[in-house]
């Protein structure tokens, strides 16, 4: 009886050991276990990119991220010709052109990054990029798309005759008597309401205002964006998508940190109920959208089930980024350097005071920032 209760300790005990050593796997330093394939091979980080800035799809945080990196290497950015109360856009209307950017600041050679709002064209953007220029985009639920660009531009509810807790139920009932960009040929690029994604990511107004009649069309051009975008991220998976960023980029793991930048601050000022019916009216409304986000969700989760050691830097990712937004938020005196030691996905870094100001800088304070260093007076 004695033996049989000793081995079963013993068993329990090998359990917990074995579960113990499972759980903190993935944090293991470098010298204790062999680094991934990724971290093994030195490969050159990338520094030319082209980020399609998608409204209320997590776009100001990559932007952020973006900023961040090539302001740290001295690289050059695209920027809008003309100064507006709005310096993040180049324009909505229209893809780059040599009127709506800057020329090429005295002190670079060529562009090395466009991520300001702007309308997406693969041979407009070839003409102010480097040719290894590695595009990527952004892309959110459609609906949930919808429903916080609503709430972060309220003025929409005015413009539209729209209020109460029905508001949305009532414009969805209705959309084209309340948005008029909707049922107007020549306004279709004006619309935030329907099929705005598609818009932002280039596709002809033929295909916008001919959706139904023309699926075959957009399908072969999804397909074409499949072939020139190396990443769409999908918000509703952020940080598996930074990860891939992280690869695919081949950059490190300081670099794709974030804090989240304008998140709906105005979602607690309306009461807002969603009808039964509202997704479904929205699916209908805005057909082109939910083709581009299914396509590019899917095609999401087959890259990542082409990379090893996926999910554990995922997590790992989480735990780091939970820490130095802490860090952050909880600046004094007696701690002004967070040391993250090296682990099996990334070298020893720091976290200063300074780094935490780069989080959280606005993004037109951040424009002005780049735009003084590359156009001094």
């Amino acid at each position: 009886m004695r033996v049989a209760t000793y081995r079963l300790k013993r068993l329990a005990v090998l359990v917990v050991i074995t579960t113990v050593a499972l759980i903190y796997l993935p944090f293991r330093t470098i010298e204790k276990r062999e680094l991934p394939i990724q971290l093994n091979v030195l490969q050159q980080e990338v520094r030319h990119i082209a980020f399609v800035k998608v409204h209320k799809a997590a776009s100001t945080t990559i932007q952020n991220i973006l900023f961040r990196f090539g302001t740290e290497r001295n690289l050059t950015f695209v920027m809008p010709s003309v100064n507006t109360i709005y310096p993040n856009i180049i324009s909505l209307l229209e893809t780059v052109t040599l009127k709506n950017i800057r020329s090429i600041p005295l002190s670079a050679t060529h562009f090395d990054i466009l991520c300001l709002h702007v309308l997406y064209n693969k041979t407009a953007f070839e003409n102010i990029l480097p040719n290894d220029t590695v595009y990527i985009g952004t892309l959110r639920d459609p609906f949930d798309y919808f429903i916080s660009m609503m709430l972060y531009f309220p003025m929409m509810f005015d413009q539209f005759n729209i209020s109460g807790p029905r508001a949305i139920t009532d414009f969805l009932e209705d959309p084209e008597k309340h948005d008029l960009s909707i049922s107007i040929e020549k306004y279709a690029f004006y619309s935030f309401t329907k099929n705005r994604m598609a818009i932002d990511y280039g596709f002809p107004l033929d295909l916008l205002v001919n959706s139904r009649s023309r699926r075959n069309d957009i399908q072969r051009y999804i397909e074409q964006l499949d072939k020139e975008f190396a990443l769409v991220i999908i918000v509703e998976h952020f940080d598996e998508s930074m990860i891939l960023l992280k690869r695919i980029l081949k950059w490190s793991t300081k670099d794709i940190l974030y804090i989240r930048k304008n998140a709906n601050r105005n979602k607690g000022n309306k009461e807002i109920n969603i009808g039964e019916n509202d997704r479904t009216r929205y699916s209908q409304l805005s057909e082109i959208d939910y083709m581009l986000y299914r396509h590019f969700y899917l095609k999401l989760w087959r890259q990542i089930k082409m990379e090893l050691l996926f999910h554990e830097e995922v997590l790992y990712f989480k735990t780091v980024r939970k820490e130095v937004e802490d860090f952050c938020q909880n600046l004094n005196q007696s701690s002004t350097v967070l040391k993250i030691p090296s682990s099996e996905w990334s070298e020893h870094f720091e976290i200063t005071r300074g780094t935490c100001d780069s989080f959280v800088i606005s993004e037109f304070d951040f424009v002005k920032k780049i735009k003084e260093k590359q156009y001094p007076r």
